[in-house]
């Protein structure tokens, strides 16, 4: 994937992005991540790979919490919104959500229910939407950035976990 004209913050999360239609690519990274997530256990859900990490759980809620935010901001400028979109501090959302009090298995379905809803937005934009931009977190970005920039912040953190996380049945 060309990540030229992405905003610099988020090249490292659309680098690895593979070639493919973007709702396609909704799906697969879905898929990827409930993969590596299939065979581990609440225990090991909610522990971090070293004291202060986030824990599986921790990640999941960030990615749930995320995706709706960028969807939000997808949905603005593709409406025409003007006015520039605050940031977020993820640690504090983190922090705040107490997602190790919630089993695995509701957070993977939310995010599954959430996938579809993400799916369906844009698949609702035209091309003229997609290409719309707006500012948020004090990045210009387009509606089609931010749909690759969902399906590379999901495969950013699949990584980190596959990289830094130790389950019994590891793939």
């Amino acid at each position: 994937m060309n990540t030229e004209h992405f905003p610099d913050y988020y090249k490292n999360y659309v680098q690895n992005v593979p070639e493919g239609h973007p709702l396609d690519l909704l799906d697969y990274s879905l898929k990827e991540l409930l993969s590596a997530l299939m065979m581990i256990t609440e225990d090991e859900a909610s522990k971090g790979y070293a004291p202060g990490k986030w824990s599986i759980k921790d990640i999941l809620q960030h990615l749930i919490d995320t995706e709706r935010i960028f969807t939000y901001r997808a949905l603005a400028f593709a409406r025409g919104e003007g006015q520039e979109l605050p940031g977020y501090d993820h640690d504090s959302y983190a922090n705040n959500a107490m997602a190790n009090y919630r089993s695995l298995k509701l957070l993977l379905e939310e995010l599954k229910r959430l996938r579809v809803c993400t799916k369906d937005l844009f698949a609702s934009f035209s091309e003229e939407m997609l290409q719309r931009k707006g500012v948020a977190n004090g990045q210009t970005v387009s509606v089609e950035q931010l749909h690759y920039i969902i399906v590379g912040h999901e495969l950013h953190h699949l990584k980190v976990i596959n990289e830094k996380y130790e389950f019994k049945y590891k793939r």
